[in-house]
């Protein structure tokens, strides 16, 4: 039995506590204790022998921690920039130590360590890497340090970054990766513009800063450090405005799409846009200058695939210029917001899923895709050739998810959790109507706080 999991986001919360406010927004361990207990009862009734439990991605939220910002690093830096015993491998350090130290996620992550106590069958854990936590293989002691915190015994050389799911008979049987792979603005090599998708995609890339590394820190982790800088954290806790904008701030990671934040930021209810722009405008004039003289910036800038040179050029000039240096005008960001809107829409990556090689008429073998990234759970048929059906299925979230009406006009506010487990063919049932193999996909959503049992 296959199960797979992804973007479950532990994540520390020391940088970003107000006052005697903080900000844990990690799902709460009982969640993760009782799917356990689910999954073992799933797989006596089904006579399972053993569980493959994949972590496909975006388990650490490594990237968007405060702890960047009391430095000069950035998380926007290749791995291969990064040596044993610096002051950068210091900070990914620091940052996975204070993630374990979260309460909740110390408690998840020692259910984790500790699942032989709850399954009554052998459980093997993988883990693969997303774009929030890259950099968890950036050393020797980065990976060391992952490895310790799930329980994983200690293996030579890197963390994957997808795997191939073999079946009994050793061929491959399921694809898993993280999904940033067809995503250009996360991913250094736009994979999109290629009529197949090799397996195998080098590591060197995996390795490289992108675009939205920028995005996470600068935007998603800076605004809300800097915007505390700028009024202190008593005169936030004693305005309800910049409070709820603090609030917004906060919520960036859980915007879908990621394209609607500024949006979402400027349709903080009971602050007026230009009113947000007057409280915002100092920590994005900070935010721009910042990236101007950053040269790290300049050089990911350079290599992404998400823009185009011409654009790129443009970029890097503008800044360089420094005319924003003494603030970002409103009607910037006001157009900045009309473009997004107008040309970002949210689309299936089943599109770019089934341009896998492995999904090719020459492996047959392979039934499915699995990857997550978007957290948007999804289940779509690729094919049906030969009568053999294979789908492409993203393992959404475990985390709060804030969508979009069509131009970013209208948000909502969901509780996400997807479940994903998936049948070899040696587990096949007797009364199978012809299927080799089989999968239980159950994507859980939720709004408000309603309870349909009593406890």
């Amino acid at each position: 039995m296959l199960v797979i999991l992804s973007d479950l986001h532990f994540s520390e919360a020391q940088s970003t506590q107000l006052g005697h406010l903080r900000f844990n927004r990690n799902l709460p361990p009982a969640a993760y204790q009782a799917y356990f207990s689910e999954l073992n009862q799933y797989a006596l009734a089904n006579h399972v022998k053993k569980i493959d439990l994949v972590l496909a991605g975006d388990t650490l939220e490594i990237s968007r921690s405060g702890i960047w910002l009391e430095g000069e690093h950035r998380p926007y830096i290749n791995n291969q920039d990064i040596q044993p015993g610096s002051n950068v491998e210091d900070v990914i350090l620091r940052i996975l130590e204070a993630i374990e130290q979260e309460d909740k996620v110390a408690e998840t992550l020692t259910a984790i360590r500790n699942r032989e106590q709850v399954f009554d069958m052998a459980v093997d854990l993988h883990l693969i890497l997303g774009n929030h936590d890259r950099l968890a293989n950036a050393t020797p002691a980065t990976r060391q340090k992952v490895r310790e915190m799930f329980g994983i015994k200690t293996e030579p050389g890197r963390i994957a970054n997808y795997l191939i799911i073999p079946d009994e008979s050793g061929a491959p049987f399921c694809l898993v990766r993280h999904g940033h792979e067809y995503d250009p603005s996360n991913f250094p090599m736009n994979i999109r513009k290629m009529d197949a998708i090799p397996s195998h995609l080098p590591a060197d890339v995996y390795d490289r800063a992108v675009l939205g590394d920028i995005t996470t820190s600068e935007f998603g982790a800076a605004l809300s450090q800097l915007f505390r800088q700028g009024y202190g954290d008593q005169a936030i806790l004693a305005s309800k405005k910049r409070m709820a904008l603090y609030q917004r701030l906060m919520e960036f990671d859980d915007v879908r799409p990621t394209t609607a934040w500024l949006s979402y930021l400027f349709s903080t209810p009971g602050v007026k846009r230009k009113k947000t722009w007057q409280l915002m405008r100092p920590a994005f004039t900070r935010v721009i200058n910042t990236l101007a003289g950053h040269d790290q910036f300049r050089t990911t800038l350079k290599q992404s695939a998400a823009i185009s040179p011409i654009l790129r050029v443009m970029l890097i000039g503008i800044l360089r210029l420094g005319i924003f240096k003494k603030g970002v005008p409103y009607w910037v960001m006001k157009r900045l917001m009309k473009i997004v809107s107008r040309n970002i829409k949210v689309k299936s990556q089943v599109k770019w899923a089934r341009r896998e090689t492995l999904l090719t008429e020459q492996e047959r073998t392979v039934k499915c895709v699995v990857s997550g990234h978007t957290h948007f759970a999804e289940v779509s048929l690729i094919s049906a050739k030969h009568q053999e059906e294979r789908y492409y299925i993203n393992t959404g979230t475990w985390r709060n998810v804030i969508p979009a009406t069509g131009k970013f006009k209208y948000f909502g506010r969901l509780k996400a959790l997807t479940k994903v487990i998936l049948f070899y063919p040696s587990e096949r049932q007797e009364q199978s109507n012809g299927q080799d193999w089989s999968f239980h996909y159950m994507s859980g959503v939720s709004f408000g706080d309603h309870r349909h049992m009593l406890r």
